[in-house]
């Protein structure tokens, strides 16, 4: 149901008939000589001699079988890499025991569903908020792990819409959690202290995933959640949704967006894209990563020069943390 579904079914199917066939060969000839050169009595056995162009054929030959499948697996794995520059992009957000999904650039938010138009190329960035989880769609042919404190990403492209009551299921393909407060028949246990049901587990985290029409996918976008009423119109809702946000969280009362420097904590001006260097001498580029750890983490590295700021921890949704990401990256100067 994805263009790069083809490409991993015919070279899986092309090894597959390899081995097959390689298999009965090999033990067939086997058997073949076994039967032949069976021990008899009477009957002494001769040494075999020495055949050079046969084992020089039975050693080259494979070579180009194995070079055959490096090019056609390398010509597989650069496809399913190299997102195409029209892709939709969505963020994922992988957590015990839910998959949450933002839109972009609208910012709209749903969870344990997602939904994609057909024949659109959809990229993927993901993160995980706790452990490690490994998003998985087996209709696509794609599978990724997603890594807390860092972002990955794969994209598909859907090449057939599906029934409304029979979507695709995203597994989590890595063992991510192991089940707790259930009996042993698997019932959930309430316990005096809390009357509030326990999560599931692993087995649990399951997602649904429904391909449709790129009218009826603005449609289901437009009724979810997302930058506030103000923003609707603006060119990019989720910088301007974190522009609200840095002003409702107080940012600017120690960051500036104009660029001045000296001021109590660094720029955001030009801040995206561009190399930092911390109080331990490390280095680092200001990408997604950075700058979510910067709020979360404030102190983890800190700027050369500001070593006396004392910011804050923040911790805000996934949503609001993307919508800052956008902001500053509005902010990024010519050639970042």
């Amino acid at each position: 149901m994805s263009t790069l579904a083809p490409q991993v079914d015919s070279l899986f199917y092309f090894i597959y008939y390899v081995s097959l066939i390689s298999f009965v060969l090999i033990v067939g000839t086997m058997v073949f000589y076994v039967i032949k050169y069976r021990r008899r009595p009477g009957v002494k056995a001769q040494p075999s001699g020495h055949n050079n162009v046969l084992e020089v054929a039975w050693t080259v030959a494979p070579v180009f079988l194995l070079v055959y499948l490096f090019h056609a697996g390398w010509q597989g794995y650069v496809f399913g890499a190299v997102a195409p520059s029209n892709s939709l992009e969505i963020h994922v957000t992988g957590k015990q025991w839910t998959w949450d999904f933002t839109h972009m650039p609208s910012g709209a938010q749903e969870s344990n569903a997602l939904t994609v138009p057909v024949h659109q190329p959809v990229r993927l960035t993901m993160s995980s908020a706790d452990v490690l989880h490994s998003f998985f769609v087996p209709a696509f042919r794609v599978k990724r792990d997603v890594v807390p404190g860092m972002f990955t990403t794969l994209w598909f492209e859907a090449t057939h819409t599906t029934a409304e009551d029979e979507p695709l299921t995203v597994f989590c393909a890595e063992y991510c959690g192991s089940p707790h407060g259930r009996d042993a028949a698997g019932n959930p246990v309430v316990t005096a202290e809390s009357s509030v049901a326990p999560n599931g587990n692993h087995s649990s985290m399951l997602a649904t995933l429904r391909v449709t029409t790129r009218e009826a996918y603005d449609r289901h976008v437009a009724q979810l959640d997302g930058p506030p009423a103000e923003c609707e119109g603006n060119a990019d809702p989720m910088a301007c949704w974190g522009e609200l946000l840095s002003q409702e969280m107080g940012c600017m009362g120690c960051h500036n967006t104009t660029g001045a420097a000296g001021g109590i904590a660094p720029t955001w001006r030009g801040l995206w894209g561009s190399s930092r260097a911390f109080t331990d001498g490390s280095t680092r580029d200001a990408d997604e990563n950075y700058i979510i750890q910067s709020v979360m983490e404030p102190q983890s590295q800190i700027v050369q020069g500001f070593g006396n700021a004392n910011m804050p921890v923040y911790n805000p949704t996934e949503n609001r943390k993307l919508a800052l990401v956008a902001f500053i990256r509005s902010l990024a100067t010519e050639g970042q």
